[in-house]
């Protein structure tokens, strides 16, 4: 009886997903922390006054409104998650 056992070949399973070459969209979807290699969503970012030009650094999940240093007009407004910009505010990525 043990020979009849070990004569027999190991079926081997493949899986649906390659789970070491996750496509680009299903790492997306992910959980910040679920992802292959975890990082964080927020970011830094510089935006400019639309009045008077000058470039303040503001954190993309702000909890306060960002007020402008040189012209005192509203750069950004909590939400719920990352801030939102005022219209007529540029920004770019640190």
């Amino acid at each position: 009886m043990m020979d009849s056992f070990a004569q027999r070949s190991p079926q081997t399973k493949v899986l649906a997903v390659d789970l070491l070459n996750p496509s680009p969209a299903s790492e997306a979807r992910k959980h910040k922390l679920k992802a292959l290699v975890p990082a964080p969503r927020s970011f830094f970012m510089d935006v400019k006054c639309p009045g008077c030009f000058t470039i303040t650094t503001v954190f993309s999940h702000a909890q306060t409104v960002v007020i402008c240093q040189g012209c005192t007009t509203v750069l950004c407004q909590p939400t719920g998650g990352k801030a939102r910009l005022t219209e007529g505010c540029s920004f770019r990525r640190k």
